[in-house]
């Protein structure tokens, strides 16, 4: 007897069928999601490829002396490498009152005393008293860091000489301070800039590009001597020295770096600036590990 195509059996069949295949290609998918979400880094592996901190640390160190202190004014610069300024930029800084240099070998033991420090000094660096003041600095590369020289001068006389002629200037509510920037290689090294500045005049606001964007920034004018800059490539375990050249007069360096005491005897300060770790350029920073990992710390002012 012929079954009829209405037959409850013949219905059945094609339906199994189909749902097998749907259910070998719903299979597919999910075996494929699966695979897809196994390669796939974990939020634990992606946070551990995070770079190491970017952070540069500088050790800031304010050494006082006379005047005429001998081991300060003259035997340390024996054993300063002023060349590695350059000498186009040497001359400049004579001219202004100026002196700099790389010290790379280890300091006699009575003059790597006067650089030896038991604790930070936070407070003003422009007193007579601590004789030596230390400060923590923590850079990102590329990015302006403010360091203080001297105290807030109600008046300000600078005698520059640029491009051969001298220059004079009054400035009033002045600070004298110096813009810092540090930056790292593949190689270990530290490259420092220092430009002198001045700070002065009454709070006022501005417009600043920064990163592609303006910004509403107040603040002080600054008086930036660029051709001042002292830009050298520190090498590992190296020491910035900056100090004042001449006798006391309206120079660049006794503003940034002379002060009276109040006993009239003149005092001078040698500043000191020394990268504390060897650098590495974030291009070639190695994963950091799990326990070792952290937020990149924010620029520190030594205000």
């Amino acid at each position: 007897m012929r079954r009829s195509l209405r037959s409850p059996g013949l219905w059945l069949l094609p339906l199994v069928v189909m749902s097998a295949a749907a259910g070998c290609r719903l299979g597919g998918l999910a075996i494929a999601e699966h695979g897809a979400a196994t390669d796939a880094p974990t939020a634990d592996e992606a946070t551990r490829s995070k770079p190491v901190s970017r952070t540069i640390h500088l050790e800031v160190l304010f050494v006082r002396g006379d005047e005429h202190d001998p081991l300060l004014r003259e035997e340390l610069w024996t054993f300063v490498d002023e060349q590695a300024i350059g000498d186009p930029l040497r001359r400049r800084l004579n001219a202004n009152g100026l002196r700099a240099g790389v010290v790379t070998g280890h300091l006699p033991p009575h003059l790597a005393e006067r650089f030896a420090t038991v604790e930070d000094s936070p407070g003003d660096v422009s007193g007579v008293d601590p004789a030596l003041a230390r400060r923590l600095l923590q850079l990102l590369p590329g990015r302006r860091s403010e360091l203080v020289t001297a105290s807030h001068l109600e008046s300000l006389v600078l005698l520059e000489q640029h491009e051969g002629e001298v220059r004079g200037a009054t400035y009033h509510d002045a600070t004298p301070q110096l813009a810092l920037e540090a930056r790292t290689a593949a190689d270990g090294r530290v490259r420092l800039e220092a430009v002198p500045e001045i700070k002065h005049g009454p709070m006022e606001k501005s417009w600043v590009g920064e990163d592609g964007m303006f910004r509403l920034e107040t603040g002080q004018r600054k008086h930036r001597m660029d051709d001042l800059a002292i830009d050298v490539t520190m090498p590992p375990g190296g020491l910035l020295v900056i100090g004042c050249a001449g006798d006391a007069s309206a120079t660049v360096g006794d503003g940034l770096l002379r002060d009276h005491g109040h006993d009239d005897r003149a005092t001078v300060r040698l500043l000191a600036i020394r990268p504390l770790a060897r650098g590495v350029d974030p291009a070639f920073a190695p994963p950091a590990p799990a326990d070792e990992r952290g937020d990149d710390s924010t620029t520190l002012s030594a205000r």
